[in-house]
């Protein structure tokens, strides 16, 4: 409940909406009691009455307290639905914020489907339960007190037995309720698991059909389904417990009123209007409380909801800004270059991810002058990417420094250090829109038709994009499923142009074009990014050979050599083999990608190049 009131606090912004709707609450509650008791006091007095004329004074009154209490009713409801809407939308906004922001750590360890339902189905729980579900408990709230204290006036003996059914469904839901709140979490964790098998499969579609696994993922859904099924029937047997014991309850009050009541009406002691309004009084009761139930039976599930939303949000976060504050995005204390020049800095940088269990960079240090290019290399998992990523503090060093001309970046603000990098990831995801608002999305102002096209020819997708459907306007499919791997690989290099950034990193952007497309991008990249710093990591030599320097990266994480091109191939080493295998296999017209850039035994022939000679 702690959890709970948190989030309501949130209702607590609204506040003039909000009490005018709460106000409404009360009074539309004594307008339905005002119509009982008329209706009531009309019934005894028509049966005493010997004429008509006071009929008229009774319907009018009767239509001012429906019209009362239906104004009040609509208001109460639109004023605390929208509120708790309002409140819906900010709640998942403040949750989107704080999820894009996340580093990649958080990211890397959880599933995108978990984290989709607490964005989704977890807020609409706490929402119920916030919003309509205290409608319905100050709804109760103010017509039960009323009503028991008319029925106590009408017949308290008949009151006193009615009560009676009301304390054993209080007694009932106080048992039922700690097994409804187990219960509901493992639902909103099966429907978690549901979500992320779906995604997961649906972003997988390729993959799936292209090893013929239609039937074994189908057979992994359904075990998923099976699982959220046997939760929701415990949740819905406990629900039900809850249910029959509200509705018994209900009708055995009513069998007390038929017993007793009756006899009283046949008797003469209890006139036809008390007896009306003593049934209608009780039906006031009873279906609030059965509201009520109805709450209850969400709280549960809102109690488990809030605390996987408030799991998110208490998520700490490594990466901020200098001198930020509780998730703020103050820099008053922050350093700051104004402009960044692009001068890129390793000093004794080791890095290691929190799960892996060794470092996946050890003392690397080298020093990128503004304007310069910087070629990183290395058999696959040496670490290319992850020094690419420290560059933006996509995550932090474990130990030594990273320096953005001449300043730890870790003293500057994020916005700074990621506002001068154009990033090309290695996995060249796009949006599902169209084709140039893919290549916009990387301007920090609105793009000209002029300067798109200009950034598609500087990609050498000028052809291409004008054989599309709708040119430049073609909308692609999700992640840019529709283009080419070298398609999207290069619309990725057009989008970090966009922002003209200082630094230009590029992470094995050119591994899905052919070589001539790549000479291409070169020099193109190379006449654009005139006095740009530019980091290239990339396993096909043949796009750093031109750097001005190169990292050779060790298996194991560690700097094995630094240079020119030139003084790698006489130095000799896994850079001179490598760069001798790849002109071999380029010769004899053979994708690099057919083979592993690891190192090999000098002079051992690959089972491609082998084939090939064959």
């Amino acid at each position: 409940m702690v959890l709970l009131w948190q989030f309501f606090q949130r209702f607590l912004r609204y506040r003039a909406t909000l009490g005018f709707g709460l106000l409404c609450i009360p009074l539309a509650q004594l307008a339905d009691v005002a119509v009982t008791i008329l209706i009531g006091n009309a019934l005894e007095r028509a049966r005493l009455a010997d004429s008509s004329e006071w009929m008229n004074k009774v319907i009018l009154w009767l239509a001012v307290y429906a019209l009362v209490q239906g104004v009040f009713r609509f208001y109460q409801r639109w004023l605390i639905v929208v509120v708790s809407r309002q409140v819906e939308v900010g709640l998942k906004q403040d949750l989107f914020d704080k999820l894009v922001r996340l580093p990649f750590a958080f990211h890397d360890r959880s599933r995108s489907g978990d984290v989709v339902s607490r964005l989704t189905s977890d807020v609409e729980a706490v929402r119920m339960v916030l919003g309509p579900g205290l409608m319905y408990t100050l709804g109760a709230l103010v017509i039960i007190p009323i009503s028991l204290v008319i029925l106590f006036q009408i017949h308290a003996t008949l009151a006193l037995v009615m009560v009676l059914p009301m304390f054993a469904m209080g007694l009932t839901m106080k048992l039922v309720s700690p097994r409804l709140e187990r219960y509901s979490l493992a639902v909103q964790e099966s429907v978690a698991d549901i979500s992320h098998r779906a995604q997961e499969n649906f972003a997988g579609v390729r993959v799936v059909q292209g090893y013929r696994r239609e039937n074994q993922q189908a057979a992994l859904f359904e075990s998923t389904s099976r699982i959220n099924r046997d939760n929701q029937v415990t949740l819905g047997e406990a629900r039900g417990v809850t249910h029959a014991a509200i509705n018994g309850s209900f009708e055995m009050t009513f069998a007390v009123i038929l017993l007793l009541g009756g006899m009283a009406a046949i008797d003469r002691t209890m006139p036809v209007g008390a007896i009306f309004k003593f049934i209608d009084l009780t039906i006031k009761v009873f279906w609030p409380l059965i509201a009520i139930g109805w709450v209850l039976g969400m709280l549960p599930r809102a109690q488990a909801s809030a605390q996987r939303i408030d799991e998110l949000m208490r998520e700490a976060n490594p990466i901020e800004d200098p001198d930020s504050k509780s998730g703020s995005t103050a820099t008053s204390g922050a350093a700051t270059i104004a402009p960044i020049q692009g001068r890129i800095t390793f000093e004794d940088v080791s890095f290691q991810y929190p799960r892996g269990n060794r470092p996946a960079l050890a003392h690397i240090s080298f020093d990128v002058p503004v304007g310069s290019t910087l070629g990183i290399v290395g058999p696959t998992g040496s670490g290319k990417t992850t020094i690419l990523n420290l560059v933006g503090r996509l995550f932090d060093t474990t130990s030594g420094r990273v320096l953005l001309d001449g300043v730890p970046v870790r003293e500057l603000p994020l916005s700074q250090v990621r506002g001068a990098l154009g990033y090309v990831p290695q996995d060249s995801f796009l949006f599902s829109e169209r084709y140039e608002d893919n290549i916009r999305f990387g301007a920090e102002h609105e793009l000209t038709d002029a300067e798109i096209d200009a950034l598609i020819e500087l990609a050498a997708m000028t052809e291409e994009v004008a054989r599309f459907p709708e040119g430049k306007a073609t909308v692609v499919g999700e992640r840019g499923v529709t283009l080419s791997g070298g398609q999207r690989q290069r619309t990725c290099i057009a989008r970090a142009l966009a922002r003209a950034p200082r630094v230009l990193i590029l992470d094995d952007c050119l591994s899905a074009v052919d070589t001539e497309t790549e000479r291409q991008l070169l020099h193109s990249l190379s006449a654009a990014g005139e006095g740009r710093t530019v980091l290239v990591a990339a396993h096909r030599l043949s796009s750093v050979r031109d750097a001005d320097q190169i990292l050779v990266l060790s298996a194991d994480g560690r700097p094995e050599a630094i240079g020119t091109h030139r003084d790698l191939i006489a130095a000799g080493g896994w850079y001179a083999d490598t760069w001798e295998r790849q002109q071999r296999r380029e010769s004899l017209g053979i994708r690099d990608s057919l083979v592993d850039e690891g190192p090999l035994v000098p002079g051992q022939e690959t089972t491609a190049e082998a084939e090939a000679r064959r």
